[in-house]
C-alpha cells in the first residue's frame, strides 16, 4: 500500500521533479519501488526495456557459447550474442542490422574486471579519489543491480571526455545536441572546473577549491583540456603548479599554435614565461605572435559566440542557482572553450555563428548578466566582445610579464606590447572572473582630472573622467557626491546638452557608475534625469537598452527590497512612454526573463508587465 500510494503521489509532480525523484535509487528502495528504463541504441527506434536487455546481456556475459534471443519495445525479435574482447562485449542482431557494443562492461560477472575497467574509465573521466571509492564499493558486489549499473553508467557520461567526444561525434553529422553542447547536470562542471564551496572570488577559489580539485583527481597530470579553463590568470597559475614535464607543455604550446585557440594559446603563454622562459622561448614568441593574428579574432569570435550561448543556457536551466556568477562563468567558458576546440580540430565551418548564438540565447545571457550586477558589478555583459577579449589577453600577457622573473625574453614581450598599440587601457577592464574584484586605487593623475572636470556644471563633459575612470579605479565617495551634487544644483538640468544620443551617453554612463561604486544617490540622480529628459529618450530605437539602464542602476541598491523597488518603478515609468508594437514586444520579452532569473522582480514590476501584456493584445 505504501509503494501504491507513494507511485501515486510521484506521478503528481512536473515531468522534471518525477524524473529527478525517480533517479534516487535510494529513495526508491525505502518506498519498496522498482522501475524500469529503456535502453536505445543510436536511432530511437531501436530500444529495449532496460530489465530484458540487461538480464539478457548477463546471460550472455556468463555463458559465452550461447545464443539468446529478446524482443525490443516494438516486438522485434533480436538475438544478442557474446563476444570474445578485452571488454566485455555483445553483438546484437536482426537480419542484416547488426550491432556491437562493449558500453555495458558493469553487467560482467567477473568483478575483478569490472573493477579494473571502471578504474580506467574513471581515470580518464577526471573522478575524484572519493568518488572512485564510492563506485569500487558499488562494483565489488557479485551481481550489480540494474539501477546501480544505470547510475554508473550516467555518471560515467558526466566527463569532460566523454561529452568530447559526443561533440567530435556529432561535429561530424549533421547537428548538434544542445544537451551535448549545454550539459544539464552540475556534476559535469564540478567535473571539468572543480567543486564550488564557499569562495568569494575567482583568487580565493583557485587557491582552495581548485587546487583541492587537482589534488584529489585520480589522474594528477595535467592534460591539455585543464588549461581549457584558464580563462583567469590565477587558474594558469595552479596549472603552473601541476605541469613539470617540459615535453608535455610544448606538446600542448604547438597544438594551441597550430589551431590558434584563443585559451589555449594565453593559458600557454601564462605558464611558459613563469616556468619555460628560458628554455622554450622559440615556442613562447610564436604563442605571442599567434594571438595577434586574424585566426586567432576569427576564434576569438567564436569562442565568445559560444559563450554567450552557452552561458545563456545555463541560465535557463538555473543549475547554477545560488553560487556567485564567477563561477557559473568558469563553467561556461571552459565549456565554450571545448566547443572551440573540437570544432577547430574537426575543421568544423561555422556559418553566421554569432547571429545564431544571439538569437538562440542573447536575451538570457544579457539579462543573466544584468542580474549578476547585483553580486558582482564590475563586468557588464556587454564587454564580452572579441576586441575586448584580445585587450584583456595582452592585459595577461603584460601580468605575466610583471610577476616574471626579468630575462631577454620579457624585456621582448614588454616591449613588443607597448608598440603597435597592442596594449591599451582596456586591457586593464575587469576580466568576466573579475565582477566582484576590489578595483585599484586612482592614480593621481586621473584624481586630479576628477576634481578638475567635477567641478563646473552638470554636462556630458563634466562627467565623462568620472564614466571612463569608474571600470578602472575605485572612486573616492567625495567626487560621487560632487556628481551628485552637481546635477542637484543644476535641477537635474544638463547643460550643452541637447540631443538623444548625449542624453542616452549620461544615462548610461552614470548608471553604470552608480552601479560599479554602489552610489545610491547616483542612481536616484539618474532616475529623476530619465524623468527631466524623457522627450529625449527613443525607446523605439533601443527599446532593451533603456531598459538596461535601469537595470544596471538598480544594482548600486545592496538590499533586494531596494533594488526591485528601483528596477520596477525604472520599467513602469518606461512602459507609459509612447512605444511601438514592436519595442512592446521586445521590452516584454526582457522583462520576462529578468523577472524569471530574478523571481523577487516581480514583487515590483508586475505592474509594468501587466501593462505591456495588455497592449500587446491589442
Amino acid at each position: 500500500m505504501r509503494a501504491y500510494m507513494a507511485s501515486h503521489i510521484i506521478n503528481l509532480f512536473p515531468g522534471l521533479v518525477r524524473a529527478e525523484l525517480l533517479s534516487d535509487s535510494k529513495l526508491l528502495e525505502e518506498l519498496s519501488l522498482a522501475t524500469d528504463g529503456t535502453v536505445s541504441f543510436g536511432d530511437k527506434d531501436i530500444a529495449f526495456s532496460r530489465s530484458v536487455i540487461f538480464k539478457t546481456i548477463r546471460c550472455a556475459f556468463e555463458n559465452s557459447e550461447e545464443e539468446y534471443f529478446l524482443e525490443d519495445v516494438n516486438g522485434n525479435h533480436w538475438s544478442l550474442r557474446n563476444l570474445s574482447s578485452e571488454r566485455p562485449t555483445f553483438s546484437l542482431t536482426k537480419g542484416d542490422v547488426r550491432i556491437i557494443n562493449d558500453s555495458f562492461w558493469p553487467l560482467c560477472v567477473d568483478g575483478d574486471r569490472r573493477l579494473s575497467i571502471f578504474k580506467t574509465e574513471a581515470k580518464k573521466g577526471w573522478f575524484s579519489i572519493e568518488e572512485l571509492e564510492r563506485w569500487s564499493a558499488v562494483l565489488s558486489v557479485p551481481a550489480v543491480s540494474d539501477d546501480n549499473v544505470s547510475d554508473v553508467l550516467l555518471d560515467l557520461d558526466r566527463s569532460p571526455s566523454h561529452i568530447e567526444a559526443l561533440l567530435r561525434q556529432e561535429f561530424q553529422g549533421s547537428s548538434n545536441k544542445v544537451s551535448t553542447l549545454v550539459p544539464n547536470d552540475i556534476r559535469y562542471y564540478e567535473r571539468f572546473v572543480g567543486k564550488y564551496c564557499e569562495s568569494k572570488n575567482i583568487d580565493e577559489y583557485c587557491k582552495v577549491e581548485l587546487k583541492q580539485y587537482f589534488d584529489n583527481r585520480i589522474e594528477n597530470e595535467v592534460g591539455v583540456n585543464d588549461l581549457l579553463m584558464c580563462s583567469h590568470r590565477s587558474i594558469s597559475a595552479v596549472i603552473f603548479n601541476g605541469l613539470v614535464d617540459e615535453a608535455s607543455y610544448q606538446s600542448i604550446a604547438n597544438r594551441a599554435i597550430e589551431t590558434c585557440h584563443p585559451i589555449l594559446l594565453i593559458s600557454c603563454l601564462e605558464i611558459g614565461i613563469l616556468k619555460f622562459a628560458d628554455s622554450s622561448a622559440t615556442i613562447l614568441k610564436t604563442l605571442f605572435e599567434c594571438i595577434s593574428s586574424a585566426k586567432t579574432l576569427e576564434n576569438l569570435r567564436l569562442f565568445c559566440s559560444m559563450a554567450v550561448f552557452v552561458d545563456g543556457e545555463l541560465a535557463r536551466l538555473q543549475i547554477f542557482r545560488g553560487m556567485p556568477p564567477f563561477y557559473r562563468r568558469l563553467a561556461s567558458f571552459a565549456q565554450s572553450a571545448l566547443i572551440v576546440k573540437v570544432g577547430l580540430e574537426e575543421g568544423v565551418a561555422f556559418d553566421k555563428v554569432e547571429q545564431w548564438a544571439s538569437q538562440q540565447r542573447g536575451l538570457y545571457f544579457f539579462c543573466q548578466g544584468f542580474v549578476d550586477l547585483m553580486e558582482e558589478p564590475r563586468w557588464l555583459p556587454t564587454y564580452l566582445t572579441a576586441e575586448q577579449f584580445i585587450n584583456e589577453l595582452y592585459g595577461r600577457v603584460n601580468n605575466a610579464c610583471q610577476e616574471a622573473d626579468k630575462c631577454e625574453l620579457v624585456e621582448y614581450f614588454q616591449k613588443e606590447l607597448l608598440s603597435g598599440s597592442r596594449l591599451n587601457l582596456h586591457s586593464f577592464l575587469p576580466g568576466p572572473l573579475e565582477g566582484n574584484s576590489t578595483p585599484a586605487v586612482v592614480p593621481d593623475e586621473i584624481s586630479n582630472l576628477l576634481a578638475t572636470h567635477i567641478n563646473d556644471e552638470a554636462s556630458l563633459e563634466s562627467y565623462r573622467v568620472l564614466m571612463n575612470s569608474a571600470p578602472f579605479w575605485k572612486i573616492d565617495d567625495e567626487y560621487l557626491e560632487r556628481a551628485v551634487s552637481l546635477l542637484e544644483i543644476a535641477q537635474h538640468k544638463l547643460a550643452a546638452v541637447n540631443d538623444k544620443d548625449s542624453v542616452y551617453q549620461v544615462l548610461n554612463g552614470l548608471a553604470q557608475v552608480a552601479c560599479m561604486t554602489r552610489s545610491r544617490k547616483l542612481a536616484t540622480s539618474v532616475m529623476i534625469l530619465s524623468r527631466l529628459y524623457r522627450d529625449y529618450i527613443d525607446v523605439n530605437s533601443e527599446p532593451e537598452n533603456y531598459l538596461a539602464i535601469g537595470v544596471v542602476a538598480g544594482a548600486a541598491f545592496d538590499e533586494k527590497d531596494g533594488r526591485a523597488e528601483y528596477i520596477g518603478q525604472w520599467s513602469t515609468e518606461l512602459v507609459y512612454l509612447p512605444i511601438s508594437e514592436d519595442a512592446i514586444k521586445r521590452i516584454k520579452a526582457m522583462l520576462e526573463r529578468l523577472c524569471i532569473l530574478e523571481p523577487y522582480l516581480y514583487y515590483t514590476c508586475s505592474k509594468a508587465l501587466d501593462i505591456l501584456r495588455m497592449l500587446s493584445s491589442k
